[in-house]
C-alpha cells in the first residue's frame, strides 16, 4: 500500500501531452512536477516529453549524438523547420555536472518557450528564427551521473553530491570521495594548462582525465560541434548567478574587432540581468580558473559561447543550492530566463533599418550621378545585429516605385558612416529582380548602406523598404511619402518666408522713408519759428519808433 501511494505523484504529474496548448504558467508548473522527489524531472520524463513533441509538431527532431561511459544514449533535440546539420545553430547544454539540476529544467524551459512562441503565439521573430536557424539542446551531457542521482533520490531521498561522470576505472583512495572525470575539464583547449584550473588527482572534483576528449561524453559534444553548423552556445551550470565568458583558463584577451567580443560587450550592456549577478571572465570575477573547459574550447572553434551559473546561493548548506525546490525553480524561471533568451536572440539574421536619406540635386551632382525626371536617389543605413548572415533573405522595395539601380557598401558594425565622403564610383552594384535585393553580402554584425535610384510610378502613395523576414508591417519598416510634394512644400514654405520677409523689409524701408520725411518737416517748421523769433526784436523797435 505504501508503494502504491508513493507512485501517485508519478502517475498524476508531468502531463506533457498538449503542453503547448496551455499558457507559460502551465508549462513552468509542468517542469517542476516531474516524477522525482520535489517534482524534479527524471530521464524518462524528458524522453517522454520529446517523444510526444515529435508526434505533435514537425518542428522537433531528436538525434543520437553519442554514448555515455555506461553506454546510455546521449540525445540532442532540435527545434527548427526542415532540420539539417548545415543550418546555423544555438547549442544549449545542461548537466555537464550531474548535480546541477536547475540547468536541466531551464534548458527544457528555453526550448519549450520558443516552441510555444511559434506554435501558440505565432511570433514572427521566432518563426523566422527556427525557419532559418535551429535551437539544439543536449539535456543530459552527464547522463550516467544524473542516473545515479535519480537512484539516490528514489532509494534514500538524498541530495547526492555526484558531479563527475561514472568512469571510475581509477579508484579514489579518499574515504567518501568518488572517482570519475569532470567532463567540463576534459575539452581540448588548454587542457591541463595547470593544476589549478583542473586537477590530475582522480579524487578531486575537477579531475580532468588522462587526455583531452578521453571521455565519451565530451566526444559526443565534440561530434556536434564538428558536424553541425553551431554558431553560438550556452553551457548551463548552477549556481552563483555568474555569467562566465571565455577564456576561463587564464587572461587571454579577445580580438576587439572580432564578432565574439562585440557580442559579449553588447550582451553585457543590454542583457536583462537581475539580482546580485556578475558577468565577465572567471579570473576577474571570482579569482577562479578552469582549463579544458567547454566554452573555451567552443570559442577556439569560432563559436560564441558562454557559461551561465544559474541562481544565487540561498541555502547555508552549499550542496542544497544545486537542488532548488519547486518555489526556487519558479523564481529561476523568472530571474534567470530573460538574459538567457536575450543571448539566444543574437542567433538569427537581425537587420534593422537605422536611417534613411534622400539626396538633393546638389548631393547627386556631387556624387557625379545624373538622374532623369521623377527619379531620385536615396541611401538606407542598415545593421545586422545577429550572428547569422542574410544569405537567404531579401531587402524589398514596395511597388509604388520602380527600382532603377541599386548599389551598396559594407562596413564594420560600429563604424560611423560619413555620407560626405562617399564617392559613387566606389560603390558595389547589386543585381535585383522585382524590386527585391538579395542580402547575401550582409555578413554578421556588419553595416550595409544601400544606395537606390528610384522611379516614382504612383503619385501620393507610400513607399516602404523592409526585409522579408520582418514583413511590410514590421516596426523596422521605413515608410516614405511623396518626396516631391514634400520638396515643393518646403520650396513654397521657403518662398512664403522669403516674400513675407521681403514685404517686412519693404515696410521697414517705407517706414524709415516716412520717418525721414516727417523729420524734415519738423526741422523746417523749427527753422521758421526760429526766424520769426529772430525778427521779433527789430519789429518791436520799429513799432516804438512809429509811435513817437
Amino acid at each position: 500500500m505504501i508503494i502504491l501511494f508513493s507512485l501517485i505523484p508519478t502517475l498524476i504529474c508531468f502531463d506533457y501531452k498538449g503542453i503547448l496548448n496551455r499558457d507559460l504558467h502551465h508549462i513552468r508548473n509542468e517542469l517542476i512536477n516531474g516524477s522525482l522527489i520535489e517534482g524534479r524531472l527524471s530521464i524518462k520524463d524528458v524522453e517522454n516529453l520529446f517523444t510526444e513533441l515529435e508526434k505533435t509538431t514537425s518542428l522537433v527532431h531528436s538525434q543520437q549524438i553519442g554514448q555515455s561511459y555506461l553506454n546510455k544514449t546521449i540525445y540532442s533535440y532540435s527545434l527548427c523547420s526542415n532540420f539539417t546539420q548545415q543550418k546555423p545553430m544555438m547549442l544549449i547544454t545542461s548537466l555537464h555536472h550531474s548535480r546541477e539540476v536547475a540547468s536541466l529544467q531551464m534548458n527544457i524551459y528555453l526550448f519549450l518557450y520558443i516552441l510555444w512562441e511559434v506554435e501558440h503565439e505565432k511570433n514572427p521573430f521566432y518563426i523566422n528564427m527556427i525557419t532559418h536557424n535551429c535551437i539544439l539542446i543536449v539535456p543530459f551531457v552527464n547522463i550516467d551521473g544524473y542516473s545515479e542521482i535519480e537512484a539516490e533520490f528514489n532509494k534514500r531521498n538524498l541530495l547526492p553530491k555526484t558531479r563527475k561522470n561514472l568512469n571510475r576505472t581509477i579508484l579514489c583512495s579518499e574515504e567518501g570521495e568518488l572517482a570519475g572525470v569532470d567532463i567540463n575539464r576534459n575539452y581540448g583547449y588548454q587542457f591541463a594548462y595547470d593544476n589549478i584550473g583542473s586537477s590530475d588527482d582522480p579524487c578531486d572534483e575537477a579531475y580532468r582525465g588522462s587526455v583531452a576528449f578521453s571521455e565519451k561524453e565530451t566526444q559526443a559534444i565534440k561530434y556536434v560541434v564538428e558536424n553541425y553548423n553551431v554558431k553560438m552556445a550556452m553551457n548551463l551550470h548552477s549556481f552563483g548567478n555568474k555569467w562566465l565568458l571565455p577564456y576561463s583558463y587564464g587572461k587571454e584577451e579577445l580580438d576587439k574587432d572580432g564578432i565574439p567580443y562585440k557580442i559579449y560587450e553588447d550582451f553585457k550592456q543590454n542583457g536583462r540581468f537581475q539580482g546580485h549577478y556578475k558577468i565577465g571572465h572567471a579570473q576577474e570575477l571570482i579569482q577562479y580558473t578552469a582549463n579544458g573547459e567547454a566554452a573555451d574550447w567552443m570559442l577556439s572553434k569560432g563559436i560564441i559561447a558562454i557559461c551561465p551559473e544559474l541562481g544565487e546561493q540561498t541555502y547555508s548548506n552549499i550542496l542544497a543550492n544545486f537542488f532548488p525546490d519547486q518555489e526556487k525553480t519558479l523564481q529561476l524561471f523568472q530571474t534567470e530566463f530573460p538574459p538567457l533568451i536575450d543571448f539566444i536572440n543574437y542567433l538569427p539574421f537581425k537587420p534593422v533599418i537605422k536611417n534613411f536619406y534622400q539626396y538633393s540635386q546638389d548631393d547627386v551632382q556631387r556624387l557625379t550621378k545624373t538622374l532623369s525626371e521623377n527619379q531620385y536617389l536615396v541611401d538606407i543605413e542598415c545593421v545586422n545585429q545577429g550572428v547569422s548572415s542574410g544569405s537567404d533573405h531579401y531587402f524589398v522595395v514596395s511597388d509604388t516605385v520602380q527600382l532603377i539601380e541599386a548599389y551598396y557598401i559594407e562596413m564594420k558594425y560600429d563604424r560611423i558612416y560619413d555620407r560626405d565622403k562617399i564617392q559613387f564610383n566606389i560603390l558595389n552594384k547589386i543585381e535585383f529582380e522585382n524590386n527585391t535585393i538579395s542580402t547575401f553580402q550582409f555578413s554578421p554584425r556588419s553595416k550595409i548602406i544601400y544606395f537606390l535610384i528610384l522611379q516614382e510610378i504612383q503619385n501620393e502613395n507610400e513607399m516602404k523598404f523592409y526585409f522579408d523576414l520582418n514583413g511590410i508591417d514590421h516596426e523596422n519598416t521605413f515608410t516614405l511619402k511623396d518626396f516631391h510634394q514634400m520638396q515643393n512644400k518646403q520650396k513654397m514654405h521657403f518662398n512664403y518666408i522669403f516674400y513675407i520677409g521681403l514685404m517686412i523689409l519693404l515696410a521697414m524701408v517705407i517706414a524709415i522713408l516716412l520717418k525721414i520725411g516727417f523729420r524734415k518737416q519738423i526741422i523746417k517748421k523749427h527753422q521758421n519759428i526760429t526766424e520769426l523769433i529772430e525778427q521779433k526784436p527789430e519789429q518791436i523797435e520799429l513799432h516804438v519808433q512809429m509811435m513817437k
